[in-house]
């Protein structure tokens, strides 16, 4: 299998594990996207560049605070907004963007995305 069928199972399993999940994404850090995956109907690719470019501006300036203020390495970023939530992982070469229905279960989520984040890290390493 490529990268890409990879990176794709991955997906598609924490789809099936987690039906918190509304909408999943690998990207770049330069906001470009390897893949993704919806449970909300579209009929173009608006909401999967939005991610990307979403991902890549959260990455960058969480990376540059952990720098700055923490003088560490950027890890993750949860976000938690009235609607739902937005849980950012970097694995060290891509981004594990999710977005979540309200109210989801936070504890598995992030047991979740970070074995994934692992298997993102052998896939593309």
């Amino acid at each position: 299998m490529s990268k890409l069928d990879d990176a794709k199972v991955i997906l598609e399993n924490l789809q099936t594990r987690l039906p918190d999940i509304n909408d999943l994404a690998i990207a770049r850090t330069n906001g470009l996207i390897i893949a993704s995956l919806s449970r909300m109907a579209s009929t173009d690719n608006k909401m999967e560049r939005l991610m990307g470019g979403m991902a890549s501006a959260l990455f960058s300036i969480s990376k540059r605070a952990a720098e700055e203020l923490l003088k560490g390495e950027f890890i993750s970023l949860t976000t938690e907004i009235s609607t739902g939530n937005i849980f950012l992982i970097y694995t060290g070469k891509v981004i594990l963007m999710v977005v979540t229905k309200k109210e989801p279960n936070l504890g598995l989520i992030s047991l979740e995305l970070e074995e994934a984040a692992k298997k993102l890290n052998v896939v593309f390493a």
